[in-house]
């Protein structure tokens, strides 16, 4: 708990033992804990030099109050990060005035633990929106329980192509459930993240299978400007998808999962041979829960059927 301080758990024992007796001696602090006199008075003088107790002539040993000892090693440790963090705006100012791109507009990231780190970091640092287009042939594989969620707001565009994977529903239900927002579009000019609209991340190859030849982070600004436009171009143009479980009618007979899934897939337009393939199950039983959907919404047609979907709010316009 206290490492942080390089305090460790031995260490930690000791003065927590202190605090409950507030006043004692190395023999009683041995004889409590199980530990040998020499390690506890190692122990004590660990203790004493980070201002957690006071040892007296008398050969008592006295706790300092957690609020007041740990209170200041606190405010030390606040002190030294925040040197930490001016130093690292010089760092970074050499470090771009390095780059063959004036101001580090664009840099190149060439292996997988430099492309993970960034992810990562620029996640993490998120404040106001995480924006992406995604598009076959993919590279990483994000774990959706540990998945980003760091930033307010996150809109996602899917090529139709990416649900040729077999994972994207299950991962793009995973996303819809956790409150993002996704829409679909015929085709994708490149894979894409953008974060803040202050940084953006993306290959070098449209077709890009693996790291090489490495990806590029963007900063610079007219170029972030000219790729955000280039996202919100295609966002506008693309279709939306929101996924519930609620009835297509007041009173009607409630969708079940499979029937949620099974709209998605449709509105998105694959054909019925491929959504059975992602359902596990066949075209016929496809085209049959299909005609009862019609028979609920009042369509007679897959068009009409759409249009109702969005109107009741399964799929927002």
């Amino acid at each position: 708990m206290l490492g942080g301080f390089g305090i460790d758990e031995r260490e930690e024992a000791v003065y927590a033992e202190i605090l409950r007796r507030r006043q004692t001696t190395v023999t009683e602090v041995s004889d409590a804990l199980g530990i040998d006199p020499a390690t506890v008075g190692d122990c004590l003088a660990k203790l004493a030099s980070l201002g957690l107790v006071t040892g007296h002539d008398t050969g008592l040993h006295t706790a300092v109050a957690p609020d007041v000892g740990l209170g200041a090693l606190i405010v030390q440790r606040q002190a030294e990060l925040q040197r930490v963090h001016g130093r690292l705006a010089e760092l970074v100012a050499v470090y771009r005035t390095g780059s063959s791109w004036p101001a580090g507009q664009v840099e190149t990231i060439t292996t997988p633990e430099q492309l993970a780190t960034w992810i990562d970091t620029m996640e993490r640092g998120a404040q106001t929106e995480i924006l992406a287009f995604f598009r076959p042939p993919y590279i990483l594989n994000p774990d959706l329980e540990t998945f980003s969620r760091f930033a307010p707001t996150y809109r996602y565009v899917y090529e139709r192509s990416a649900f040729d994977d077999s994972r994207v529903p299950e991962e793009i239900n995973g996303f819809l459930r956790s409150g993002y927002e996704i829409r679909i579009a015929d085709a994708l000019p490149n894979k894409m993240i953008i974060i803040d609209r202050q940084a953006i991340l993306l290959p070098m190859r449209l077709d890009q299978t693996s790291m090489h030849p490495g990806f590029l982070l963007i900063r610079g600004e007219s170029l972030v400007r000219m790729l955000v436009d280039l996202f919100e171009r295609v966002w506008a143009a693309a279709t939306p998808l929101r996924v519930t479980a609620a009835g297509l009618t007041d009173g009607a007979q409630a969708m079940d999962e499979v029937d949620v899934l099974l709209l998605t897939l449709l509105l998105s337009g694959l054909p019925d041979k491929t959504v059975a393939a992602r359902l596990g199950t066949s075209e016929r039983t496809v085209q049959r829960r299909l005609r009862r959907l019609m028979e609920l919404a009042g369509a007679n047609s897959r068009m009409q059927l759409g249009w109702y979907a969005a109107r009741s709010g399964l799929v927002p316009l």
